[in-house]
């Protein structure tokens, strides 16, 4: 059937217009292009559009826009619409499309054979439906000039406005009756069944609904309350036994004169769409590197679990993990083979539990265990001990053996008011217990270990107040040479001068300060203050022209990358020459990274200082690292040398740090000396100096000024 018909083609950008032209040519069609949905809609009055291709994505007004506007016109209501896209298949916006009443979405860069295909099909059918009225008003002229079988006509025309319109859902419609009087030929492409198989068994729908979704499916059909707004989404199996999922609307539908037609009804295919929701779902509640349950599902399924054992009298149990130093398999490793061995301690988990379990991960480094089905508290602890075993055997990826401890807290629970937050936060707290007691054990919770952590909140809201009235005092213990007994220099510690409290013993807020990074600050405002007070005591007094200062470096200070560039600040502010100035670094806190320890001494080395091992003997230093520290002096663990009067050990553990020591050019500190005894075997040890109360206790700055004064 020839004829010209005309398509609307709607896109912002003039090149895509061109290749639809391109692409549509020679067809039979006028295409009418149009750069905007305000464009387009001024063209309506002027054409009769046989279908409407619309990007989606324009400036101003969009494609579901236009859409909209399209379907409210009166001469584009039944306009058959495909939208050209580059959204992705896997985004809502193409149900929203097809909620727009899109017959279909076609995604660019758009299949040339397929546009012409689809195209040609609503050209054809609107050449039809265009001959088709014209024949009806011919038809109508006949009518009116032999004024008989207008009745016949009038229906005949209503049946046609029902089923002749192309639509790419299922459509039918079911007489009164209860009889199919149509159904559209989409239903073969959904359900592989023809036409005519629907119009021969009657029944043949029902039979192929899911057996769980057929009394709904009956319920909704049944009932004549169900409103265009109302759908429902059922299975059926298709000719090839696949599951599909549909989606239906219906509606009772009246001639002009009030007369019962029967019901039409719509169905769309939503497979995919469930199919999408399904995967979203999932990720939703599982970890997408192990595959296993997230915290969401593990909560979910924690809460299950008390409903269960408040009706069995059974108990449950929360295990928190935390992977011991797992930072450092990514630091070294790389992330991949972080991945790896992540999935595989996943599995491990898994294995070291029953089917009815559920391991979990929380993210990093971080497991949670749900132990279900525990008749006594006392069975609880060899799961425990079991999962904590699971961690011995060695884990091996990419031919590299890894050994990997895990600190684990747990709690249990009974099902009597639980609140599955508040045992997974308790397993937590439990955990962080089995970390500060030295990593690699597991800790049962209990209520004494929370209100430590309200403890530490408490401290650390204190702390933070404490720092920004500058409450932080520098005290001075005074360090003497073995030798002659003359003043060498000072330590300087931090005291903490609390408005209602007073003095505050430095373990309560210390360790806080250290795990909150509120020490770098704290570190910040003593090192500055000893600068201060000994510039000013050298321009006071020429003894203190000789002395030093040594001020003690955390760990969280040590590894500020600004560390070098803070103290070269504090210096120039102070006036102190650098060389009277000594930093003071745990022997633990080098070794955790030798290699970049090395790297942050010279860089402070070369500011002219003084460097001091501290607490030495405590750690695992080795001699070729110590060759390699720039370091000027070693101070020997305070435990050494008050166990020096009743052990032989420590003397000979002293004697040896002193010669190799003395053999690296390096001297040496003893701290904690409170006996005669202590400094004459530290001297006769050829310790170079000490310090202790023997001497005098941390002095406040008034007190250590006049320490000085008595000692020119």
């Amino acid at each position: 059937m020839n004829g010209t018909v005309d398509v609307l083609v709607v896109d912002d950008e003039r090149i895509n217009l061109k290749l639809v032209e391109g692409i549509l040519r020679g067809r039979d069609l006028n295409l009418v292009t149009a750069g905007s949905g305000a464009e387009a809609l001024e063209l309506l009055p002027d054409h009769d559009f046989a279908m409407a291709l619309l990007d989606v994505m324009m400036p101003g007004m969009d494609g579901f826009e236009l859409a909209e506007r399209l379907r409210s016109h009166e001469s584009t209501r039944n306009t058959p619409i495909i939208f050209i896209t580059a959204i992705s298949k896997e985004q809502r916006h193409v149900f929203h499309g097809y909620e727009l009443g899109a017959v279909d979405y076609l995604f660019k860069p758009v299949e040339p054979e397929i546009l012409r295909g689809k195209v040609n099909i609503f050209a054809e059918l609107h050449r039809h439906k265009r001959s088709l009225m014209e024949t009806t008003r011919r038809l109508e002229a006949t009518v009116e000039e032999l004024q008989a079988s207008k009745a016949a006509l009038a229906e005949s025309e209503q049946r046609y406005r029902m089923v002749a319109d192309y639509n790419y859902d299922w459509e039918s419609w079911i007489g009164p009756d209860g009889s199919l009087i149509y159904i559209s030929p989409s239903c073969e492409r959904i359900s592989g069944y023809p036409p005519q198989r629907f119009l021969e068994e009657p029944d043949l729908l029902q039979r192929i609904i899911h057996s769980e979704d057929l009394p709904k499916w009956q319920r909704f059909m049944e009932d004549e309350t169900v409103g265009d707004d109302e759908s429902l989404d059922f299975r059926i199996s298709d000719m090839n036994a696949r599951v599909r999922w549909l989606s239906m609307v219906k509606h009772s539908i009246q001639s002009d004169t009030g007369r019962p037609l029967g019901i039409r009804s719509s169905m769309r295919d939503i497979t995919n769409r469930k199919r999408i929701e399904g995967q979203l779902h999932y990720s939703a509640h599982h970890d997408t590197l192990t595959g296993l349950p997230n915290r969401v599902l593990f909560l979910d399924r924690l809460g299950r679990a008390a409903e269960r054992a408040s009706r069995s009298n059974e108990y449950f149990a929360v295990l928190f993990i935390n992977l011991d130093r797992f930072q450092a398999v990514n630091d070294h490793y790389g992330h991949t083979v972080g991945d790896k061995l992540m999935i595989r301690i996943g599995i491990r988990l898994q294995q070291a539990v029953r089917p009815l379990d559920t391991v979990a991960r929380f993210g990093g480094d971080e497991f949670g265990v749900l132990i279900e089905e525990i008749s006594r508290k006392s069975d609880l602890r060899q799961v425990v001990d079991k999962v904590h075993a699971s961690f011995k055997e060695p884990l091996v990826v990419d031919d590299i053996s890894f050994t990997i401890s895990p600190s684990i807290g747990y709690d249990v629970g009974s099902g009597i008011a639980v609140e599955p937050e508040e045992l997974v936060h308790n397993a937590q707290v439990a955990m962080n217990a089995a970390k500060e007691g030295g990593k690699n054990r597991a800790v049962a919770y209990n209520k004494g270990m929370r209100e430590g952590v309200v403890n530490v909140l408490a401290v650390e809201s204190d702390l933070k107040r404490a720092l920004a009235a500058r409450e932080f005092e520098a005290y001075y213990q005074p360090i003497v040479n073995l030798a002659d007994g003359s003043l060498y220099g000072f330590e300087t510690l931090a005291r903490w001068v609390h408005p209602e409290r007073g003095l505050v013993n430095p373990g309560e807020f210390i360790p806080v300060a250290e795990e909150t990074g509120l020490i770098v600050e704290l570190g910040a405002q003593i090192l500055e203050k000893a600068c201060a007070t000994m510039n000013r005591w050298r321009e006071k007094y020429p003894l203190a022209r000789t002395l030093t200062v040594a001020v003690n470096i955390s760990a969280r200070q040590f590894a500020e990358s600004s560390l070098a560039t803070a103290v070269e600040s504090i210096l120039e502010r102070s006036g102190l020459p650098p060389e009277y100035l000594k930093l003071e670094i745990t022997e633990t806190v080098v070794m955790l990274d030798a290699m970049k320890s090395v790297n942050q001494l010279k860089a402070l080395k070369n500011l002219g200082i003084l460097l001091s091992i501290d607490d030495f003997g405590t750690g695992y230093s080795s001699m070729s690292y110590l060759q390699k520290f720039p370091t000027d002096q070693l101070k020997i663990d305070l435990s050494f040398v008050q166990r020096m009067e009743t052990t032989t050990e420590s003397i000979e553990i002293i004697r040896a740090i002193v010669n190799m020591a003395h053999s690296l050019r390096l001297r040496v500190v003893a701290e904690g000396i409170e006996t005669e005894r202590q400094r004459d075997l530290l001297y006769s040890l050829q310790c170079d100096y000490g310090q202790g109360y023997l001497y005098s206790r941390p002095l406040p700055e008034d007190e250590a000024e006049e320490f000085v004064k008595e000692s020119e």
